[in-house]
């Protein structure tokens, strides 16, 4: 399983256990619990929208 850590504030949202958003307290547990995989949006992902390429 994956889990997605948004981290990114500046393309997409950033929360955390203790955000303004929401929290991923019952996620964030769940995956470790699990073993799943938690990648970080901010720094694994180098588009995340499709239109955001360009082409030339």
């Amino acid at each position: 399983m994956l889990y997605v850590h948004y981290t990114d504030s500046v393309r997409e949202w950033a929360y955390d256990r203790e955000s303004q958003i929401g929290s991923l307290d019952k996620g964030f547990d769940e995956a470790k619990e699990r073993g799943w995989t938690v990648i970080n949006m901010e720094k694994e992902w180098k588009v995340i929208y499709p239109f955001e390429l360009k082409k030339n």
